[in-house]
């Protein structure tokens, strides 16, 4: 078994590394004049496609070795069990993803596709969620399990109902969004910039508030279990760097209205301060959805294997 948890983490660190080869992909590919299917630069979003396909499959599979080298239950271990449970957990990434879209893309105007139409956007945003919301989990899921090992607690068996904060805090955030657009036109553009957008901390209040809604990250750390917030921590510090850094060449995805400094090739800093905060959405929401993935999410391993998930 550690042979064969070797071999996956091997694998999926050359994947990983394979996707940086968008850093090398010669300039005369994305350089005008492209040749256009329907619109779309269809050689630079393949290339830039299979890089971002690479690392999150790569990501996926490294984590899945790291569970199971340490005894940790993996999304794999879950689908194993009950093959049903995949399509539950894809429709879970799909829920988180588009949360994470709907807050910070179409009405915080973070981040636009400058390679993309419209048209392909809506093709790949299911698709495209559930492969990044599995790799997201994944890579949560292996940092958790090296934590877990260094660190044993008590099964946190007591929750602490937030909802209601949760509730609360996302009305907030709907009230000064209707606000604000309320007084400029609300136009729906993925591929392109746009002149104004509401406050960063607006998309700060809505995460916070769905992290809220399922309480699994906060009642964690009351019980003195901080195991699920520093592997939040560990794996967006690693997984960000590696996968941000290679976009700032070609920039398959781009950053507009992030707040502070501007990194050397345009990467805003603060995005890397928001993603924890992707981490606490992507985790939450599947929580909120399908409570039996809390244990996994937010217990110890002892804990969590004693209620495997199920349906």
């Amino acid at each position: 078994m550690r042979r064969a948890a070797a071999l996956k983490i091997g694998i999926g660190s050359v994947l990983m590394a394979a996707s940086w080869l968008q850093v090398v992909v010669p300039a005369w590919v994305f350089a005008p004049p492209q040749q256009r299917m329907f619109g779309l630069a269809f050689v630079p979003v393949l290339a830039l496609g299979l890089g971002s396909a690479l690392f999150a499959v790569g990501a996926i599979v490294a984590g899945e070795g790291i569970c199971s080298a340490l005894g940790s239950t993996s999304l794999w271990d879950i689908v194993v069990r009950d093959p049903f449970m995949l399509l539950r957990l894809l429709a879970c990434g799909v829920a988180a993803g588009l949360v994470l879209e709907i807050v910070a893309q179409w009405l915080g105007r973070l981040w636009y596709y400058p390679w993309w139409t419209t048209w392909f956007y809506v093709l790949v945003l299911v698709p495209g969620f559930a492969l990044y919301w599995l790799f997201i989990v994944e890579s949560y899921l292996a940092a958790k399990a090296v934590l877990d090992a260094a660190v044993r607690r008590r099964p946190v068996l007591r929750s602490v109902r937030l909802w209601p904060a949760g509730v609360a805090v996302l009305a907030v955030f709907a009230a000064l969004s209707i606000r604000w657009y309320a007084q400029r036109d609300f136009t729906f553009d993925v591929t392109g910039p746009t002149p104004a957008a509401p406050p960063f901390g607006y998309a700060v209040l809505a995460f916070t508030g769905v992290a809220l809604l399922d309480g699994g990250l906060v009642t964690a750390v009351s019980r003195r279990y901080w195991v699920p917030f520093a592997a939040i921590v560990l794996a967006a510090a690693v997984i960000s760097v590696a996968f941000e850094v290679p976009n700032t060449v070609h920039w398959q995805w781009a950053y507009d209205h992030f707040p502070g400094p501007v990194l050397p090739g345009g990467l805003p800093l603060t995005v890397f301060l928001a993603w924890p905060l992707q981490y606490a959405v992507f985790l939450a929401v599947p929580s909120a959805i399908l409570p039996s993935l809390a244990a996994l999410f937010w217990q110890p391993p002892a804990h969590a294997s004693a209620s495997p998930v199920q349906a």
